[in-house]
């Protein structure tokens, strides 16, 4: 006998969990970042939780979706137990994903400067030119005066975001369709619109795991999103234009010293 999948028993879950992360993220006071002696925050809080419940919510859909199969792609379970609990698992994920995407969106809508950093700027091809041409070895180019986030790292945020809203939108879809009756036509739409979506977001998901956290270079800011800080040395070497936004001053900071110790 097939059991109830979550699905169907629990599908108020995946409608409460928007809500609930928009509701936290009107009660959360957020920190900006600032230098602090010889470090920098980077993330606060928030930002750290957002994060990880977006992070952790999206590498489980991907695993449990692709192993239930996509449209071009056969599944990898068989038939019965297995795709029931996979299925769960795949429901734990959504409520996740939904809480942390929908945190992270009201705080960005909330201060809308956070979503502007995050979006590319006029800098963007000759940024990334120089960028990749210094892990290249090119000896020409110079590390450019990068801000919060690498000019690279914002365009790829534009596949990330549209993949990311396709799959909400087709997600929810596909959660109702549990519920109501949906019109036959609109889900022959929906599915395949939802694996396309699953792919783009795979594709993002691999690259961002591989150049902020398996090469070397990128671990400072990989821990950064634990601790919420990166040390001030390497915000000079490779953030010089998020520390001039931030009001640092390398002189201002020596003369302060300075004055300290004649004290």
């Amino acid at each position: 006998m097939q059991k109830e999948l979550l699905f169907d028993s629990a599908t108020w879950l995946v409608w409460l969990a928007p809500f609930v992360g928009v509701l936290a993220a009107g009660l959360t006071k957020r920190k900006d970042p600032v230098v602090e002696g010889d470090r920098v925050l980077r993330h606060d809080k928030a930002a750290i939780l957002e994060h990880w419940a977006h992070g952790i919510g999206t590498a489980v859909l991907l695993v449990s979706g692709i192993a239930l199969g996509v449209w071009f792609l056969p599944a990898l379970v068989g038939n019965g137990e297995p795709v029931w609990t996979m299925m769960d698992i795949h429901f734990g994920a959504v409520v996740v994903f939904l809480f942390g995407t929908f945190y992270y969106g009201a705080n960005t809508l909330l201060a809308k400067k956070r979503f502007r950093e995050h979006l590319p700027t006029k800098d963007a091809i000759e940024y990334t030119k120089r960028h990749y041409g210094l892990l290249l070895g090119f000896k020409k180019f110079t590390m450019p005066p990068e801000r919060k986030y690498f000019e690279s790292e914002k365009m790829a945020y534009i596949l990330a975001l549209a993949s990311t809203v396709a799959i909400i939108v087709t997600g929810l879809f596909k959660v109702a369709a549990h519920s109501v009756d949906l019109p036959a036509g609109l889900m022959t739409v929906m599915t395949p619109a939802h694996d396309i979506a699953t792919v783009a977001m795979l594709a993002f998901f691999v690259a961002h795991v591989f150049f902020a956290a398996v090469l070397p270079m990128s671990w400072p800011v990989l821990r950064s999103m634990f601790t919420g800080y990166v040390n001030l040395e390497y915000a000079k070497h490779e953030h010089a234009g998020w520390l001039a936004e931030l009001g640092y001053s390398e002189k201002e900071t020596a003369g302060a010293d300075s004055e300290d110790s004649a004290a």
